[in-house]
């Protein structure tokens, strides 16, 4: 498994979201000091190679602890950005030792709806089809849509690591997330502390999401201006509450 490690301190694992790697999280590291930043390549994507026809959120999180395992990490601060947030929820619940907090970073702890499912195989086909027209327009799809012009480069930068992941990674990340599991009930259960970052022009979350939330001391709720990227979209805010949790 291709990972990076940024900084000394208190350990964080940092999970990527669907067609990125571990990339996307370098600025935000970079920029935190004080932890020990975890930051891998998920199954399938970036230099993280998967020849599994499926690769489900619980073969992630199984992966995943067994290099935390080898980097004798016992416990740990989790964030996820969209479907690496799928994964977190799924070490929340499969390996809960290794969780001391807990971060969603536009994601949601809803399974696929059965139409989402068949957009899913719909993508698999698209994609197999033409990889590179997949990529352009999906992550193009992702960010604010009445902002566009204005993110150009970033968009840009999001494609290519849409463009890095293998078509095979691709597809298996695609039937994976089609088969998660409803982890909303964590919400209730956990007590250590919890974030949750939503855009409010995220087409891939749905609105309803967050009533689902529970009003709990411990779940800290932030809803941005900006669709599902918002390490990219809004930068200097993404850091700053990322910085602000992990010093509770």
């Amino acid at each position: 498994m291709n990972y990076k490690i940024i900084g000394e301190g208190k350990p964080v694992v940092l999970l990527h979201g669907f067609l990125e790697n571990h990339k996307m999280w370098i600025p935000i590291a970079e920029a935190i000091p004080g932890y020990k930043f975890i930051i891998p390549d998920l199954l399938g994507h970036g230099k993280t190679r998967s020849e599994d026809e499926v690769n489900t959120m619980e073969d992630q999180a199984r992966n995943l602890v067994n290099l935390l395992k080898d980097l004798e990490v016992s416990s740990a601060t989790f964030i996820g950005h969209s479907m690496g947030g799928y994964i977190a929820m799924v070490i929340a619940r499969d390996y809960s030792s290794y969780v001391e907090k807990l971060g969603l970073f536009f994601s949601k702890t809803t399974p696929d709806s059965e139409e989402k499912k068949a957009q899913r195989l719909q993508a698999v086909r698209v994609a197999e089809e033409n990889k590179e027209r997949f990529v352009e327009l999906g992550v193009k799809g992702l960010f604010a849509q009445d902002n566009l012009d204005n993110l150009r480069p970033q968009i840009a930068e999001a494609q290519s690591w849409g463009m890095e992941t293998p078509i095979d990674g691709l597809v298996s990340a695609l039937r994976g997330m089609r088969e998660r599991e409803d982890t909303t009930y964590l919400l209730e259960k956990l007590n250590y502390p919890i974030l949750i970052v939503l855009g409010e022009k995220d087409p891939s979350t749905e609105k309803e999401f967050k009533d689902l939330i529970p009003k709990r001391e411990n779940i800290h709720v932030y809803i941005l201006p900006c669709g599902h990227m918002g390490m990219l979209e809004l930068p200097e805010g993404s850091t700053k509450i990322i910085q602000d949790f992990l010093s509770l």
